[in-house]
């Protein structure tokens, strides 16, 4: 990447850690730890922090099981992380349906792990994949700078992804059977 600012930026995030599994709180959490907790990862990449009304709205609309005795378990504080990384991109209600989606026997344990990883993978990905292209290939010349370059394939992927997602998620109407006619 010729663009040393732009790729030390994204360096930046190549040392972003997200907590597993085992690493999140064994002991139950009141909502302001819960919040705090969250926050900090949240600011470590930049993103908007959660807020306790923003956890609450989650229960009201059953995306995180409710706390008991206002305090909130490891599981609990997974969904929230998942919850807070994913409302950069989607509506409450898609990511409803991503959490919930062909889930019968959740492992939640696995599927936070998985998750976790996937969004690490992701990050990983930047520097090569997301790399400007080279000038001899570019279609848009000199006209775009390296750094508009990079932006602008990280929106369109982001775009695409989110249709895919929409399209995979969208549950198909269901076709009515015409009666057969007995003459």
């Amino acid at each position: 990447m010729k663009n040393e600012h732009l790729k030390q930026k994204l360096d930046r995030l190549q040392i972003i850690r997200l907590p597993r599994w085992t690493d999140l709180p064994d002991l139950e959490l009141y909502m302001d730890q819960v919040v705090s907790y969250i926050n900090q990862y949240l600011n470590a990449l930049n993103l908007d922090e959660i807020t306790a009304s923003m956890i609450n709205n989650y229960v009201k609309k059953e995306i995180v099981a409710a706390p008991i005795k206002k305090r909130y378990t490891k599981s609990q504080i997974a969904q929230v992380l998942i919850i807070a990384l994913l409302k950069t991109s989607f509506s409450i209600e898609e990511i409803k349906q991503l959490m919930t989606a062909e889930t019968p026997n959740r492992n939640e344990k696995q599927l936070y792990d998985y998750f976790i990883l996937t969004f690490l993978a992701a990050i990983h990905q930047l520097d090569e994949d997301y790399s400007p292209y080279d000038q001899g290939k570019n279609p848009a010349g000199t006209l775009v700078t390296e750094t508009q370059q990079t932006l602008l394939k990280l929106a369109c992927q982001s775009v695409v992804y989110k249709i895919a997602i929409g399209i995979t998620l969208k549950k198909e109407p269901v076709e009515e059977k015409t009666p057969v006619k007995n003459n």
